[in-house]
């Protein structure tokens, strides 16, 4: 079968035809456009280790505080994982007065993307619909972190400190034009293959 046999298939259901990709298009814009609002909050934690010496009052070489260095990395290693506990989570909603999510713990030790880089380094990301809140749960979890670093230090203040930078929050909404441009050739591929189907069947009968 040549392919302008195809095209007079297709041409004989034109109605039908058109009608998909028209309704698997509409019902992508319409599925898009009821969607909330979602944003996208990330900031970046960085772990830093107090010298307890400094190279001036020592006269031996202190290599540019390396060890320093690889102590920040090893806990930073430490913080990450605390975005994993269920418990830091509903500590940080709780200490930027946002309402604690009602699921399971499970998903709620799943509310933080957290990602370390060499050397002590971590990104921190969280989605939601409410821009305010997840900038407050950003900010709060620099305040959380670091009373959980004091605390390590028999409540004391610790020789890590958390530096953070300003969050950015940016929107995450769908692509309401992709989107409807994938509905549409979701319908255009749909359409065809229905059509040659019941040609197909027509045919063996």
């Amino acid at each position: 079968m040549e392919l302008r046999d195809y095209f007079k298939i297709i041409g004989k259901y034109k109605v039908v035809f058109w009608t998909i990709i028209i309704l698997c298009g509409l019902s992508a814009f319409v599925w898009t456009k009821i969607q909330p609002a979602s944003y996208l909050a990330s900031n970046t934690f960085t772990v830093n280790k107090s010298a307890s010496l400094k190279q001036k009052d020592v006269n031996y070489y202190l290599y540019d505080n390396y060890y320093n260095v690889q102590s920040s990395g090893l806990f930073s290693q430490i913080v990450a994982t605390w975005f994993e506990s269920p418990s830091l989570v509903t500590e940080i909603y709780q200490k930027a007065g946002v309402e604690v999510p009602n699921v399971s713990q499970k998903t709620l030790s799943r509310t933080f993307k957290a990602v370390r880089t060499e050397p002590a380094t971590i990104n921190v990301s969280i989605s939601g619909s409410n821009k305010e809140d997840l900038s407050k749960l950003l900010d709060a979890a620099a305040v959380v972190l670091q009373n959980r670093t004091n605390e390590l230090n028999n409540g004391g203040d610790s020789t890590y400190d958390i530096a953070i930078f300003k969050p950015v929050v940016s929107d995450a909404s769908s692509n309401i034009v992709l989107n409807t441009i994938i509905g549409l050739f979701a319908g255009l591929l749909l359409s065809i293959i229905l059509i040659l189907g019941v040609e197909y069947f027509k045919a063996e009968k």
